[in-house]
């Protein structure tokens, strides 16, 4: 084998151990939220009735908060960066998605540190934040560990809010499909972090 087949070889199975590396170290509790969103998803595709897709909601509600636990943590999750976004006084908002759960037909969720009324102001990364310096150098893209804690909503679970979308029926299914999880961050980095130069 020459050196240039080599050094591919070698190339392709250190990227190969990244990978598995990445699948291995994924947080338990994130793992089981995705099981939780993929089921209650199937079971509202097939639903025709309004009124058993909000059931299905408090239910979705009830075994994601279990699994979070008290103060609906999440530690170590594994999520792509998908949208920085900048306040007038100079805030972010970032906007993370889960790399497992990022195809088009799927369930797609949005993990983003903004929501509603009091939630925009208490999950906003601010100028004086120690968040702020290294979310400013973080590239669209860029895989993150996330460490932080969901929004409760009025069922106890995690609040979001969905895409909207023309009818009714197709809004409160999109609440299964694309939800958007309101958090507050505590903590991120780069899982495969690059290395800077001055």
């Amino acid at each position: 084998m020459t050196r240039v087949g080599l050094r591919l070889l070698l190339a392709l199975l250190l990227a190969a151990s990244a990978q598995v590396q990445f699948a291995a170290a994924q947080a338990s509790g994130q793992l089981s939220f995705r099981a939780v969103l993929l089921k209650y998803d199937e079971r509202a595709d097939a639903e025709t009735d309004i009124a058993a897709l909000r059931r299905l909601e408090v239910e979705r509600a009830g075994e994601l908060a279990r699994i979070l636990g008290p103060g609906l943590k999440m530690d170590g999750w594994q999520l792509i960066l998908s949208a920085a976004e900048a306040t007038p006084l100079g805030g972010i908002f970032i906007r993370l998605h889960d790399p497992a759960l990022n195809a088009t037909r799927s369930v797609r969720p949005t993990y983003w540190n903004s929501g509603p009324g009091d939630i925009h102001r208490q999950a906003e990364i601010t100028v004086r934040s120690p968040l702020h310096g290294p979310i400013v150098l973080l590239k669209r893209g860029t895989l993150v560990v996330v460490s932080g804690n969901f929004f409760a909503d009025d069922n106890g679970g995690p609040a979001y809010e969905s895409t909207k979308t023309a009818q009714l029926l197709s809004v409160e299914r999109a609440r299964f499909r694309m939800p958007f999880f309101s958090i507050r961050l505590e903590g991120i980095d780069e899982l495969f972090p690059e290395r800077r130069f001055p």
